[in-house]
């Protein structure tokens, strides 16, 4: 597992407010979804949507 440190423009007294576990879970649920984002483009990037999408309202009767 990689580590990074962000340095946020927010006054020390808010950050004492925040519960910096749940911070960091919706940091990481953030960063896998970019990831899995830009996965998914990557790997219908060359591919006919159109016919993709045909294809599903077929086999699914949508």
């Amino acid at each position: 597992m990689g580590k990074i440190a962000i340095e946020l423009n927010i006054p020390d007294e808010i950050l004492k407010t925040i519960d910096l576990k749940r911070l960091k879970r919706i940091v990481e649920r953030e960063v896998i979804i970019e990831y899995s984002v830009q996965k998914l483009h990557g790997k219908f990037k060359d591919m006919d949507l159109k016919k993709l999408l045909r294809e599903v309202e077929e086999e699914w009767a949508i």
